[in-house]
């Protein structure tokens, strides 16, 4: 049954809406451009436009609010700043806890 459980909320977890992916994380993760976007030097509509990411580039991504700092491969050079996280699409991966196997 335990079993069963885990692998359900594994496949629920793989399926959420994109507003429940773009929640505030913290670890080092791949994610996919959805649109040509803009990196920018700083997390604001403000801050200057280093380069625009094309639409379905891969980016690493650090710390995410409603910006997150990306790290962007472009050939030979890579460019560090801030994409809009609604324009990243991201996958949850489900947190999984090792059970005992010993019944009591």
């Amino acid at each position: 049954m335990k079993h069963t459980l885990t692998a359900l909320l594994g496949a629920l977890a793989l399926t959420l809406p994109a507003a429940a992916q773009d929640a505030h994380f913290v670890f080092r993760a791949q994610a996919t451009t959805r649109h040509n976007t803009n990196l920018r030097a700083q997390p604001s509509l403000k801050a200057k436009v280093l380069l625009v990411v094309p639409r379905g580039q891969q980016v690493k991504v650090g710390d995410c609010t409603d910006w997150c700092q990306v790290t962007y491969q472009d050939g030979q050079q890579t460019h560090t700043g801030y994409l809009y996280a609604a324009l990243l699409k991201r996958k949850v991966l489900p947190i999984i806890t090792p059970q005992s196997s010993a019944k009591p």
